[in-house]
């Protein structure tokens, strides 16, 4: 097994080589987690460098659990167009691309998202400026596993309209510990 031999993952998705890009926060999005041009292009380049798998940054799944500035979103249709030219883009590089499926919950700054934190518990941290986080009830857990869920359906229904191969992972557990 060498680095350059294709794999078949099944499901119809052959990685064309062993290599990966790895999720990288560039902070490259608009306020709204619409994709700009910059953050688009700078993904196209990654995978035109010849990676199997391209790997966005972090996607937030709604509009208040952004952890940072300029973090791209999927929890609304006005960021699809965005996330469908991406998706085309990287594609047509020979790439599979992954949306790496994200909320900030207790690192998610007041300062960014103008509520109060959430967590499953009520904690803080040092670099949250004293403030405690908002624990959940299970609604609202039930809500943000259907954040997820819906973000999810959100980024696989580009692979059906435009043939694209795009996947979607969670990355979630280390905020809510």
């Amino acid at each position: 097994m060498k680095p350059t031999e294709s794999l078949n993952l099944g499901r119809g998705f052959v990685l064309k080589n062993r290599t990966l890009l790895a999720a990288m926060t560039n902070k490259q999005s608009h306020e709204d987690g619409t994709l700009s041009s910059e953050e688009i292009d700078w993904l196209t380049r990654r995978a035109k460098g010849d990676f199997a798998i391209t790997t966005t940054a972090a996607a937030n799944v709604t509009e208040f659990g952004r952890g940072w500035e300029g973090e791209m979103g999927v929890w609304g249709d006005h960021q699809l167009p965005g996330l469908t030219k991406m998706a085309t883009k990287l594609n047509s590089a020979g790439t599979i691309s992954l949306v790496q499926l994200f909320h900030g919950g207790m690192r998610a700054p007041r300062s960014i998202n103008g509520v109060r934190p959430v967590s499953a518990s009520e904690n803080t941290e040092s670099g949250m400026d004293g403030e405690f986080t908002h624990a959940m009830s299970s609604e609202e857990v039930s809500d943000m596993i259907q954040s997820f869920t819906e973000a999810a359906y959100a980024a696989n229904r580009l692979v059906s309209r435009r043939r694209t191969s795009w996947c979607s992972f969670i990355f979630d557990l280390p905020i809510f510990g």
